[in-house]
């Protein structure tokens, strides 16, 4: 299972979150906004208040990932019709826009929905 760790106080976040427990028939996410995960204690390498600048995973192979490339991940896993496309974008020259990308969305998140 996929450990997705999510800022609760972010309304796109929790909007991208919801719509993630909808599609998520495999059951294969677990969704835990940060905030007040107790198995977020468990990763030391993942420092909390970067949770709040940009999502991370834990994949079911325990590999940590953030940002553009744990959206990506997450995306590839859905099982939605649109998931072959995070194959093409997680490789140059997509990725090194992908990320910025992402930064800059994270970033501003707060004011983009507001």
């Amino acid at each position: 299972m996929t450990i997705v760790f999510y800022d609760h106080s972010c309304s796109m976040c929790v909007g991208v979150t919801g719509w993630l427990s909808k599609i998520d028939h495999k059951k294969q996410f677990k969704l835990e906004p940060y905030q007040h995960s107790e198995i977020l204690k468990n990763y030391p390498q993942i420092d909390p208040a970067d949770c709040e600048k940009q999502i991370y995973i834990i994949t079911d192979r325990g590999k940590v990932m953030r940002g553009a490339d744990a959206m990506l991940e997450i995306w590839r896993k859905t099982g939605h019709w649109s998931s072959f496309i995070p194959s093409i974008l997680r490789n140059p020259p997509f990725i090194w826009l992908a990320r910025p990308i992402y930064r800059f969305i994270a970033r501003h998140r707060k004011s983009i929905l507001a």
